[in-house]
């Protein structure tokens, strides 16, 4: 081989070489799995991310940067399919954070209001996908004859890939356990039970009605400031496993799932939630991420396809 013919050669391979290193680095990575996935799936994610940003209700500048700088890594690095987020600022918040996932969009986030003046809320719910999105919206709560809980629900209807069928998502944020009475305590739980009622409902009407043998499976997650732990005197959990939802820190020892961190007057304990139907039952799992981030630690659910087709 002549010294021309080698140069040329080698130019090529180099070439070849430095192609692939651009595509590679242009394709978005896919999501991180555990070794023991052995099958393609959707990996689902809820965090409730304390007043993002800022970590309070009134932060500003300085205070909200460095909290979005501390958490957009975190997020990228668990790298979800189907992201549900609670204690969102606005749409702007969570679509500059939804950014730093390869794919991952905004689906729809809340605008909730107060009940009693009409003041904007600041601790919206939002639901992000790099799933097909074929519908997204945001409820309020009704009022009852004597309750009006807060805030609302964000619901979306994600098609599973390769098929014509739906994953129907929900993020919620339950009424939190501040009080200052025993009836104020009582009223807490009485709320957090009527938001559960009108939730069922609304699903039993998008099932039966609106997306009729549409819809493959159910996912609720979120913050529900409840457990299963005889902690608090409301029927969430047992409401939402009568009405034929898996929950899916059912079988997980109580110190593997204390998602809030805990205060300075209460203990840590178990919070945030993922309840499913019609897609067998994943086991929910805690994610951990600095303190500096928020009160609250993500939590992850794995949905392989097989359990969405069958």
């Amino acid at each position: 081989m002549s010294q021309k013919t080698y140069l040329a050669l080698l130019f090529s391979l180099f070439s070849i070489f430095l192609f692939g290193c651009q595509a590679a680095a242009q394709s978005p990575s896919p999501t991180p799995a555990p070794a023991s996935r052995a099958e393609p799936g959707i990996s689902i994610v809820s965090w409730n991310i304390e007043w993002y940003p800022g970590m309070r209700r009134f932060a500003r500048g300085e205070e909200m940067r460095a909290h979005a700088e501390r958490v957009k890594p975190v997020l990228a690095e668990i790298n979800p399919d189907i992201f549900l987020a609670q204690e969102m600022r606005d749409w702007q918040s969570f679509a500059e954070l939804t950014d730093v996932v390869p794919g991952l969009r905004p689906a729809v986030v809340s605008m909730f209001v107060s009940p009693q003046d009409g003041s904007y809320w600041r601790q919206q719910v939002a639901i992000g996908s790099k799933l097909y999105t074929k519908a997204a919206w945001a409820e309020e709560w009704r009022a009852g004859e004597d309750i009006h809980p807060r805030r609302g629900f964000t619901a979306a209807l994600i098609r599973i890939p390769n098929t014509f069928r739906f994953l129907l998502v929900y993020s919620v944020h339950l009424k939190s356990n501040l009080s200052r009475s025993e009836e104020e305590r009582q009223r807490n739980y009485d709320t957090r039970d009527e938001s559960i009622r009108q939730l069922l409902a609304h699903i039993r009407h998008m099932q039966d009605t609106v997306f009729p043998d549409r819809i493959a499976g159910v996912v609720v997650g979120g913050d529900f400031n409840t457990n299963q732990d005889g902690q608090f005197g409301d029927n969430v959990v047992s409401m939402m496993v009568e009405a034929g939802f898996f929950h899916t820190w059912s079988d997980v020892p109580r110190e593997e799932r204390l998602t809030w961190r805990g205060s300075d007057r209460f203990q840590p304990t178990t919070f945030d939630h993922f309840f499913t139907k019609g897609v067998g039952e994943p086991r929910a799992e805690m994610l951990e991420v600095p303190d500096d981030t928020s009160d609250h630690w993500p939590v992850r659910i794995f949905i392989p396809f097989s359990a969405l087709r069958e």
